[in-house]
C-alpha cells in the first residue's frame, strides 16, 4: 500500500509534466529534451500497464454501496477511511456511494448532504448518487393520482439539486422493497410507472444520469414468500408490466435494475431478465451476491461456479451488467468478498466489461472527473 501511494503521487506529478510537453518542446526546440520527454511518456504508460496486470486481478467499479445503514446510528464521515481499506482489500478501484431508499421522516435518514463531502475528499475512489433520501420519499408518500403540477415542480427541484451537486446517478429508489428487519427499514411499494418515476426518467435522460432502482420481481400477483421482517404484506401485486411502461416511457433514460443475483421472491429468473433485456435496450442490471437470497435464482451453482444459463445471458448482453455489491461499509465486507469471487469466476472475455468498463460508460465516470 505504501508503494501504491508513492506510485500514485509520482503518476500525478508525471502527468503534470507531460501535460506541459508541447509547451516545453515549442519553447526549447531541443531534440534532447524532446527525446527525454518521449522516453518518459513511453515509460510511464508501460509501467502503468504492468501495474494493471501485476497480480492478474481485475479492478472493480462497485456501482452500489452504502457508507452506513443509518445516520443516527453512526456519523458517516470516519467511515470513509474504513470503506477505502475494505475497497483496497478486494481491489475495488471506485465505489459509488448512495443512500438506501428511505421513506419520509425515517429514523437515520441521510443522503446528498452527508455523502457528497466523503466523495469530494476522495474523488479518485468515490462517486455518489442521491435521491434515496428525497426523491424516493416523495414517490412513497404521494399516491399516483395525487401528483399535481406543483408536486412535479418540487420533485424536479430536488432532482436538479442532485444534478448540480455532481452526482453520477439517482438512487437508490424503491418500487418494491421488502422489510428485512435490519435497520428498522420498512416495507416500501410504489408502482414502477408512478408519474414521479416517469418524470425522473425524463430528467435522467436529459442529464445522462442513470436511475438505480430496487424492485423485487413480481411477474404476477402472489402471496408474500415469507422471508424477512414482520412489516411485509400478505400478498404482492404484479409489477413487471409497470416496469416495462417505465422503460418504454423514455428510451434515452438508463434504468439500472439493482440486485440481479439476489432475489427474494424466487421470480427474478434468467428467462425473465433475458426477456426484458431483449425488449428494452435502456435496461441495465447491477449484480449483488448475498446468500440470503433464493438459491434457485443465484448465479452460483453448488460447486461455486457460475451457472451456464447466467454465463449465456452475460455473453448475450455483455454491455448491460455492472457490479453493485450493496455493501454497507459500517457492517462488514461479506458482499464485497462475494462480488470479488463473482468477477474472478467470470471468463476473461466477460470479466473486464462487467467489473469496470460498463460502469465507466453507463455512469460516465471519466467525463465527470475531468
Amino acid at each position: 500500500m505504501e508503494c501504491s501511494r508513492h506510485c500514485e503521487t509520482f503518476r500525478q506529478r508525471l502527468e503534470t509534466l507531460l501535460h506541459a510537453q508541447k509547451i516545453v518542446c515549442y519553447l526549447v526546440r531541443d531534440a534532447a529534451v524532446v527525446s527525454i520527454l518521449v522516453f518518459l511518456n513511453a515509460w510511464f504508460f508501460a509501467a502503468n500497464a504492468a501495474e494493471v496486470k501485476n497480480d492478474g486481478t481485475i479492478a472493480i467499479i462497485d456501482t452500489h454501496t452504502h457508507i452506513i445503514r443509518g445516520y443516527r446510528r453512526r456519523d458517516p464521515s470516519p467511515t470513509g477511511a474504513q470503506a477505502l481499506r475494505a475497497m483496497d482489500n478486494y481491489r475495488i478501484a471506485t465505489a459509488i456511494l448512495l443512500p438506501p431508499p428511505f421513506p419520509a421522516n425515517h429514523a437515520g435518514i441521510y443522503g446528498l448532504r452527508e455523502i457528497e463531502p466523503i466523495a469530494r475528499a476522495n474523488p479518485d475512489r468515490f462517486g455518489f448518487a442521491a435521491g434515496g433520501e428525497s426523491l424516493n420519499a416523495m414517490i412513497q408518500q404521494i399516491a399516483p393520482d395525487r401528483v399535481t403540477p406543483e408536486v412535479i415542480r418540487q420533485f424536479e427541484k430536488e432532482a436538479d439539486a442532485i444534478v448540480k451537486a455532481g452526482a453520477v446517478g439517482f438512487g437508490e429508489l424503491a418500487a418494491e422493497h421488502f422489510s428485512s428487519g435490519r435497520g428498522n427499514h420498512p416495507y416500501e411499494s410504489a408502482p414502477p410507472d408512478h408519474p414521479l418515476f416517469l418524470a425522473l426518467a425524463d430528467i435522467a435522460a436529459q442529464h445522462g444520469m442513470p436511475i438505480d432502482l430496487h424492485m423485487e420481481a413480481i411477474p404476477e400477483d402472489m402471496p408474500f414468500p415469507r422471508r424477512g421482517g414482520l412489516q411485509n404484506p400478505q400478498t404482492l401485486k404484479e409489477n413487471i408490466s409497470g416496469f416495462e411502461r417505465l422503460l418504454e416511457h423514455n428510451g434515452s433514460a438508463h434504468i439500472v435494475w439493482a440486485h440481479a443475483g439476489w432475489d427474494l421472491t424466487g421470480r427474478r429468473t434468467v428467462p425473465l431478465m433475458r426477456s426484458l433485456l431483449t425488449k428494452h435496450p435502456n435496461l441495465y442490471m447491477s449484480l449483488k451476491l448475498d446468500e440470503s437470497g433464493f438459491r434457485l435464482t443465484s448465479p452460483f451453482a453448488v460447486d461455486d461456479k457460475i451457472k451456464p444459463g447466467w454465463l449465456m445471458m452475460l455473453r448475450d448482453f455483455p454491455d448491460r451488467f455492472v457490479i453493485g455489491s450493496d455493501e454497507f461499509f459500517d457492517e462488514g465486507t461479506e458482499r464485497l468478498a462475494l462480488a470479488r469471487k463473482f468477477v474472478d469466476a467470470l471468463p476473461p472475455e466477460l470479466a473486464r466489461g462487467v467489473a469496470t468498463e460498463n460502469a465507466r460508460r453507463i455512469y460516465r465516470l471519466e467525463a465527470r472527473t475531468k
